[in-house]
């Protein structure tokens, strides 16, 4: 199982992509990201302690849209 992510476009849309098939793709590096750090917000929210440090980590604002 192999997985990358590569640039598309002019305009810096994002593509994840496994075993050569397209799986998802993103506006920006920022969306990307963002909806990375949603997701593990998401994942922790019984955890408040990891939740904390992760919006301390990333409590500037994500995207400049």
């Amino acid at each position: 199982m192999s997985a990358r992510l590569y640039y598309k476009g002019d305009q810096g849309a994002v593509v994840l992509e496994q075993n050569g098939l397209p799986v998802d793709q993103y506006t920006s590096a920022s969306a990307l990201v963002e909806t990375h750090l949603l997701g593990l917000l998401a994942t922790n929210l019984d955890q408040p302690e990891r939740s904390a440090v992760l919006r301390a980590i990333y409590q500037t604002p994500l995207t400049t849209d």
